[in-house]
């Protein structure tokens, strides 16, 4: 596993122009307000995570790679380690910009929360499906929620309003800690799912 973390790092190194420059277009977006940027560096950097499947797939690439003295169940384990790994690193370094600002660290939690459950939705179909697939399901999934809160939103502005009035009765910290373990135990929970279904998964 060690040996393919090391390819994903490299991978991702091998695209450090492009990772430069989304979290340059992230701080400078962020100048005004650190939410957004705090939200899409991490973002960014959970959805780059993924693009390291594309690269094993590419030119039949698995089948080459699962020459190697590795099963399934690693590769799963090892995608799942490394998109927490990147996210990690985003949280420490949102964290350090959030010093220079007035942004809360709950909030921090709670963004970094968000991307655990996009991974924890997205991997799963990544894996099974391909990436190209997978990313299709996940723009459906994505913009069906989106579609479903603007519904919710316009024509039942009650529900958010009874959802806030809930929110403001939680201490804060406990609620995003809360949160923060919830996406970790749906995180753990996606990679057996996606190591029960890789493991069916005839490679092309």
């Amino acid at each position: 596993m060690k040996g393919l973390l090391i390819k994903d790092l490299l991978l991702m190194i091998k695209s450090k122009k492009v990772i430069l420059f989304m979290l340059f277009i992230g701080i400078i977006g962020g100048i005004n307000d650190i939410s957004f940027a705090t939200g899409y560096i991490l973002m960014v950097l959970a959805i780059l995570s993924l693009s390291t499947i594309s690269y094993d797939e590419a030119n039949h690439g698995l089948k080459t790679l699962f020459t190697l003295p590795i099963s399934k169940s690693d590769y799963v384990k090892e995608k799942y380690l490394f998109s927490l790994i990147i996210t990690g690193i985003g949280f420490v370094f949102v964290t350090i910009l959030g010093c220079f600002s007035k942004s809360g660290f709950m909030e921090t939690f709670i963004i970094v929360s968000t991307a655990l459950l996009l991974l924890a939705l997205s991997l799963p179909f990544q894996l099974k499906e391909g990436n190209e697939k997978g990313r299709i399901v996940l723009f459906v999934v994505v913009f069906g929620c989106t579609f479903l809160f603007a519904f919710l939103n316009q024509f039942i502005p009650k529900f958010f309003q009874s959802i806030e009035s809930v929110l403001n009765t939680l201490d804060p910290i406990m609620f995003s800690v809360g949160l923060l373990i919830t996406s970790f135990i749906l995180y753990f929970l996606s990679m057996m799912i996606s190591i029960r279904v890789y493991n069916k998964r005839i490679l092309d």
